[in-house]
């Protein structure tokens, strides 16, 4: 504990000051410039202890939401799209928006039974490609012309019903560990307008590679970490490698079942060259060398499957199935 001066040396002390024989400014040693502290920040009511963390098997249940687009966009479009997952991460909602703010269409879905909300972002790349192919423009061999703007409400109003579809397909791939019911809420053009969560809440996001014809561009699935709280123990279970996988093959099964494949009923097949071809005109006849009561191929996806006869049925052209065609291999 320091000495505390008496009133003697106090008032000797203040005499010094006076006559200048004591200096009152203290001389401070320069040490140099300290570098800047790197300062982490901490919230007290949500941890971020899961930002790095994969959820187990998860990425599954995107691979079969990327194959069931696919299949989707294609028969909707009637055009080659591929779609493919190319990563997933896990990043705060207000980055997310930020870095999604480039004239993307946001579809706000519900993700019952799960809490809160989810979100899927289609690039204008993507969305405006789907569009033109809708109105009936597009060419397969030339890249679309991207507007260098927001979706207008008519467009948004014909990119409903696409978007509407990711949903039903995200309830299929999920069927594996959950009863998803995924439902379109609504569509934004405007990120001011896209608040689902806080801004510091933690999102899962899956980003999907889409490419219609010679167009490319990306979709996201976003996804609210705590959302996905009540399935990870369903994904470890159900889908992990120490269980058996017959859930995942039939639900696999069930979605090949589903797939639409196109079915041709052929009476006869005819081989001509260049020039009959070039030859002909309004009126020639081909000769198919086979009668009308003949039997038919079924062609399906071009393989030849079954035989039949071709008939009417309550006033409808049909065709009676005779049998199953063999194929050698």
């Amino acid at each position: 504990m320091e000495r505390i001066l008496s009133k003697e040396e106090i008032a000797e002390l203040l005499s010094a000051v006076k006559s200048g024989s004591l200096d009152s400014e203290l001389e401070v040693e320069d040490y140099g410039e300290e570098p800047a502290a790197h300062v982490s920040g901490f919230s007290l009511v949500q941890t971020k202890t899961q930002s790095g963390v994969r959820l187990a098997n998860f990425d599954i249940l995107l691979d079969a939401f990327a194959r069931n687009l696919t299949f989707a966009f294609s028969s909707r479009l009637q055009r080659a799209v591929v779609v493919e997952r190319e990563n997933i991460g896990s990043v705060e909602y207000e980055t997310l928006i930020s870095e999604c703010s480039n004239n993307q269409v946001y579809g706000i879905t519900s993700l019952d039974p799960l809490k809160k909300s989810g979100l899927l972002i289609f690039d204008p790349e993507v969305a405006f490609a789907q569009v033109e192919i809708m109105l009936g423009g597009g060419n397969v061999e030339q890249d679309p012309l991207i507007p260098a703007r927001r979706m207008t409400t008519i467009e948004l109003n014909i990119l409903r019903e696409t978007i509407a579809e990711c949903c039903q397909e995200m309830n299929k791939a999920f069927a594996a560990v959950e009863q998803l019911d995924a439902q379109l809420q609504r569509v934004e053009v405007n990120p001011r307008l896209v608040t689902i969560v806080p801004a510091d809440t933690e999102m899962m996001v899956a980003v999907f590679k889409v490419k219609i014809d010679q167009s490319s561009g990306k979709l996201r699935l976003a996804i609210p970490l705590s959302s996905l709280d009540p399935i990870r123990e369903k994904l470890k279970s159900e889908l992990g490698a120490t269980s058996s996988g017959s859930q995942w093959a039939s639900a696999l099964a069930a979605e090949v079942m589903q797939m639409e494949v196109e079915v041709v009923a052929q009476l006869a097949s005819v081989s001509l060259n260049v020039r009959e071809i070039l030859d002909l005109r309004v009126g020639d006849v081909i000769d198919l060398d086979c009668r009308l009561d003949s039997e038919m191929t079924l062609l399906v996806e071009g393989q030849p499957k079954f035989t039949g006869l071709a008939g009417l049925r309550d006033g409808e052209k049909a065709l009676k199935v005779l049998g199953r065609i063999s194929q050698r291999r």
